[in-house]
């Protein structure tokens, strides 16, 4: 029904599923302060969220979203973990987030390294003239791409 609160107005305030809500903010993973946005929107029309219809709908929602498919999804895609999964799910979502956070953070670091191998590479196609210098870009590219390849195959090895 809601993307958002902020959306609403007063008519939609008044006439809030706030069950509804609180079960698309739970599915979607929403933190639970994003009651207090709900909160602070509609109090500009002097309505007040229902919020154990809402919670009881949020709490609903998050069976969803805390889910070991999401975690990983939501790890790997770099999404911060607001949501506060309630146990037992807590703890098979927070598995597989991490899991898909560490995958995340290894491609962020397997595309910083090509940048700096494509760094290094671009400085010794330009040409370095002291050959000391060359030496030392030479021996860092190399280490570049040993560390690189190691980084891809500790991602093969998640996959």
């Amino acid at each position: 029904m809601v993307a958002a609160c902020a959306t609403l107005d007063k008519d939609e305030c008044r006439s809030a599923d706030w069950y509804a809500i609180g079960l698309e903010d739970g599915a979607r993973g929403r933190a639970i302060e994003r009651l207090g946005d709900h909160r602070r929107a509609c109090a500009k029309h002097n309505v007040a969220p229902n919020a154990e219809r809402y919670l009881a709908g949020r709490n609903e929602g998050l069976k969803s979203y805390c889910t070991p498919e999401r975690g990983y999804s939501e790890g790997r895609a770099g999404h911060a973990y607001a949501a506060g999964c309630p146990e037992p799910l807590a703890g098979h979502f927070l598995g597989a987030y991490q899991r898909g956070r560490e995958l995340h953070e290894l491609h962020r670091q397997l595309s910083a390294l090509e940048s700096e191998i494509a760094r290094s590479r671009k400085a010794l196609t330009d040409g370095i003239p002291n050959p000391r210098a060359r030496a030392a870009e030479l021996d860092r590219l190399e280490a570049l791409t040993r560390e690189a390849q190691q980084v891809e195959t500790r991602i093969q090895q998640y996959r």
